[in-house]
């Protein structure tokens, strides 16, 4: 038979065990949010939309 004493220190470790686990899934969940959400810093051009500086083709095959 566990004694109180025991029994508490028990109670006491699986209450950390609980707390803990919450502070790393809090800790997990947060970072993700932040990944999320952080502006980028990719670099890339702002490109747009290229006006059309070709010849277009007259081939009558082609119909648009």
């Amino acid at each position: 038979m566990i004694s109180i004493e025991a029994w508490i220190i028990e109670l006491r470790l699986g209450i950390m065990n609980i707390l803990r686990s919450l502070k790393e899934m809090m800790t997990y969940l947060t970072e993700a949010a932040g990944r999320m959400f952080i502006v980028s810093d990719d670099v890339y051009p702002s490109v747009g939309t290229q006006p059309f500086e070709g010849n277009p083709n007259k081939d009558p095959r082609w119909k648009h």
